[in-house]
């Protein structure tokens, strides 16, 4: 599977939606919560409505957890989503719960009907997430920023996704909306970044700069995490 909240299925963009869960392994459990989360998934989290996959956390304040993650697909779907029928709810808290000492940021996050960009022929394991505060009234010029950003992805013809996403129950002080960048490979990171240069050859110069200060002026605060899917302990390859 190729991942994570940027990957593309033939399905209504309307009901692109994923929930996300953080899950805090008990050190010394890894290997048990390994076995039982991959266990849990295969049978109850396949193909399908509720197939789900899972994360590893490498940078940022959550480094070492898992996040578990379900869709993408409606929020119809939820009302019949597995529980104590065929043993769904015994078998998590036996086989998962046992072994985290928490769970935390329970999410549904939304892409963006119109506000993402897939390369065919793209292919990785790991997303960069920015997280955003947004501040009220200010959804869509957010939006209206972000779309500067794709139409550099899309003219310059990148090699990576990108895509938006919007919370779909963020508190007061949370996090409401979500971009998700896809990761090829770690030496991306050795490679000089154009995207500066590519965005000021379509706006003109210093426009730039010009963006990041309406951005900051917009936004209360970003924070950011790199995840890893694992194809093991997922219901979907």
């Amino acid at each position: 599977m190729l991942l994570v909240l940027g990957s593309v299925y033939a399905q209504d963009q309307a009901t692109y939606m994923y929930e996300t869960i953080y899950l805090t392994p008990i050190p010394g459990k890894i290997t048990e919560l390994n076995a039982g989360l991959a266990a849990h998934n295969k049978k109850y989290h396949g193909e399908g409505d509720y197939a789900a996959f899972v994360q590893s956390v490498l940078t940022g304040k959550r480094t070492g957890n898992y996040v578990w993650a379900m869709g993408p697909g409606n929020f119809a779907r939820l009302d019949s989503r597995p529980a104590q029928e065929g043993g769904h709810d015994d078998d998590w808290n036996k086989n998962v719960m046992s072994y985290i000492s928490g769970m935390s940021n329970a999410e549904y996050w939304v892409r963006d009907d119109d506000a993402f960009y897939s390369p065919e022929e793209y292919s990785g394991d790991k997303i960069r997430v920015r997280f955003y505060k947004v501040k009220r009234g200010q959804n869509e010029k957010f939006g209206d920023m972000f779309d500067k950003i794709l139409q550099v992805y899309r003219e310059k013809g990148y090699n990576r996704p990108v895509s938006l996403y919007w919370n779909s129950f963020p508190t007061a002080h949370g996090r409401n909306a979500a971009t998700v960048t896809g990761i090829p490979n770690w030496a991306l990171f050795d490679q000089e970044n154009t995207l500066v240069a590519d965005f000021e050859s379509i706006n003109g110069e210093d426009s730039w700069a010009k963006w990041i200060e309406e951005w900051q002026s917009i936004t209360e605060w970003i924070d950011n995490e790199v995840r890893q899917t694992i194809p093991a302990l997922s219901g979907v390859e």
